[in-house]
């Protein structure tokens, strides 16, 4: 997947008016004023707040926005492009004079936030439903939290994505901005982010999903898995939660805060094809941390499985699609 691959659109070719017909039109518009027409005002402009930097926007596609931003939150060693993009998708008939949703998408380890659209295929997956997407990095291996030991770079997700991303669209979308305006969804290491999140925010988000992750960090296979991915990308061992003691895997763990997900509808995914062995352990972890969620009195969470392998394009599209109807009815409608 390379997330550059989107391309800057074409610029469109400006109208040539006859010097007669502006003549006429001048003297129309002094006698009516006409409504711009939805489309002519539906494109947004993206300015700087809240620690986020723009520098650079490309309309992508006629929904899709990429967004190149800095932020003094993340290093962007911890990331796997040369770019720190931010993908806001539009729906579909967009009106900007109402307030709309939106749905927060965090991607897998050693991917980026184009793998939602370049394999995954956000836009056909949310085709037809009223929210804006957002699709913002997750780090190499960043785990969703502000790092123990920087030493390889800043990275402060937790930071980035609950300080600065959400009241940055805030800023520069018309959104709904109570928590029945948001969700926040995630496949493998991103399923943890959102789950990370809708347990230490809970009140931001009204919907959280989790598509094949794993949400209890005291666990010896989620410890192994988070080591291992330091090991893959290159960076210390005790990076996002410290040494093996330290009190950072508690903090961090969603084990210990499932209380927050009461007013949080929460789903949680896993996969059933266990020939791959990435999905088998992701569906095991989900079964036992739903039937956590259960023993505490959580009951407006659902194991579902699907018949999918470890990728992000079948969570998308048997994991997330499916929930779209579900977010549309937790969620409000835009107003």
């Amino acid at each position: 997947m390379a997330f550059r691959s989107y391309e800057h659109p074409a610029a469109p070719r400006r109208a040539r008016w006859r010097r007669a017909l502006s003549v006429v039109v001048a003297l129309v518009a002094t006698l009516i004023v006409a409504p711009a027409p939805v489309g002519a005002a539906a494109q947004p402009t993206f300015t700087s707040g809240h620690g986020i930097e723009v520098r650079n926007v490309l309309r992508s596609t006629p929904r899709s926005y990429v967004v190149n931003i800095h932020t003094g939150a993340v290093d962007t060693r911890a990331i796997a492009w040369d770019y720190h993009d931010v993908i806001v998708t539009l729906p579909e008939g967009y009106n900007p004079a109402l307030s709309y949703p939106v749905l927060y998408l965090f991607h897998g380890r050693g991917q980026g936030p184009g793998a939602w659209h370049n394999e995954a295929d956000v836009e056909g997956i949310t085709r037809g439903f009223p929210f804006i997407t957002v699709t913002a990095e997750a780090g190499k291996a960043g785990w969703a939290t502000n790092w123990v030991n920087q030493s390889a770079g800043v990275q402060q997700w937790d930071t980035f994505h609950l300080d600065q991303l959400v009241p940055w669209i805030d800023q520069n979308l018309n959104t709904i901005r109570e928590r029945e305006g948001r969700a926040i969804a995630g496949f493998s290491m991103g399923a943890f982010a959102a789950i990370r999140h809708a347990t230490h925010r809970p009140g931001l988000f009204r919907f959280a999903a989790g598509f094949s992750g794993g949400y209890n960090l005291e666990d010896v296979r989620m410890r192994t898995a988070v080591t291992g991915s330091m090991e893959i990308e290159g960076f210390p061992l005790d990076g996002p939660f410290g040494a093996p003691g330290d009190g950072s895997w508690a903090f961090n763990n969603p084990q210990h805060r499932v209380g927050a997900l009461s007013g949080v509808h929460t789903v949680l995914y896993g996969g059933t094809q266990h020939g791959d062995p990435l999905e088998a352990q992701a569906h095991r972890l989900s079964y036992e941390f739903h039937q956590h969620l259960l023993a505490n009195g959580i009951t407006n969470s659902w194991f579902v499985e699907y018949d999918c392998a470890h990728n992000i394009h079948c969570a998308g599209w048997q994991g997330l699609r499916r929930e779209l109807p579900v977010m549309r009815d937790v969620l409000w409608d835009p107003r």
